[in-house]
């Protein structure tokens, strides 16, 4: 988000809505532009003021609304690239799940920003973003690279740079982006858990093999995670190894979180792992699912 002034009349005023919601700020917004007598006039009549209520509106989900006090600043100040920036969050929030032609137009706004401000890094972010949202990820993936090669403090471009590799059907690639997070982060669990869930879920003509179980299960042999989720990465894990198993390749080499590569040692891995779960849940109707789930996965045993 764009800093503000803290030359301009209203940064100090705007500095004590910190601690409220959209709507809130929105109503007190609201009452400040509109010339509240209790507000001095010069905090009134400023642009931060206005800037401030079309994001209290865009949070808030009243884009419309958003998009007149946008029009009414652009008309006073065409030149403020803060305007089209604003027009650009407002755009992708309100776009529906297939608004292709939304984010477009906010990629358009960002563009604008960038032409303004091209040694910034944020407009290639957003650039980025709504190139993805766009369903453009050549040029999507090229920002999210720059943004990330640049500066390993915006961790969102290194998870951007994942979904794009993903989505161009390149695994090893999205795993390096995820890899790269570093473990001084407070993103890095969760690039690692995505990188597991990347490793599990196998190509999607060859499928997953025993070598990406394996480091699967060394990759959450290293995380810090709780316990609830550990138990639900290894069902994970495991539900993916009894596919392979199971699947007519060969399965053989090391053990897999301490299973056997065999069917029969995977569904009691399963087994141990829907029970702890059970265990840990404090919920009882999916405490009873989860023990129906060991038992069902459980192999049968002779008597």
């Amino acid at each position: 988000m764009p800093q503000v002034d803290v030359t301009d009349p209203a940064a100090g005023y705007l500095a004590t809505f910190a601690g409220l919601n959209p709507a809130q700020r929105v109503v007190a917004l609201t009452l400040a532009v509109a010339g509240d007598p209790t507000i001095p006039r010069e905090v009134t009549e400023s642009a931060e003021t206005r800037l401030a209520l079309a994001r209290a509106r865009i949070d808030a989900g009243d884009y419309d609304a958003a998009a007149v006090v946008l029009a009414d600043l652009a008309a006073d100040d065409p030149s403020d690239w803060r305007v089209a920036w604003y027009n650009g969050l407002r755009d992708l929030a309100a776009r529906s799940p297939d608004g292709a032609h939304t984010a477009q137009i906010a990629e358009g706004a960002f563009s604008a920003v960038f032409d303004e401000l091209p040694g910034e890094l944020a407009p290639k972010l957003a650039l980025a973003f709504a190139a993805e949202a766009a369903g453009d990820l050549t040029t999507a993936g090229r920002y999210f690279r720059l943004v990330w090669t640049v500066d390993r403090s915006y961790i969102s471009a290194a998870f951007g740079m994942a979904r794009t590799c993903l989505a161009a059907g390149d695994r090893p690639g999205a795993i390096a982006a995820l890899a790269a997070v570093p473990a001084a982060s407070s993103h890095h669990a969760a690039a690692q858990i995505a990188a597991v869930r990347i490793l599990v879920s196998g190509d999607h003509q060859a499928g997953v093999t025993g070598d990406e179980l394996r480091r699967a299960g060394g990759q959450l042999g290293r995380l810090a995670v709780d316990d609830v989720r550990r138990q639900q990465l290894t069902v994970e894990i495991l539900r993916a190894a009894l596919d392979w198993c199971t699947s007519g390749q060969l399965a053989g080499g090391d053990a897999i979180l301490g299973c056997e590569p065999n069917a029969r040692a995977v569904r009691f891995g399963l087994e141990r792992s829907y029970r702890a779960l059970a265990r840990l849940t404090p919920d009882g109707a999916r405490r009873v699912e989860l023990v129906d789930m060991a038992n069902a996965i459980r192999p049968r045993t002779l008597t």
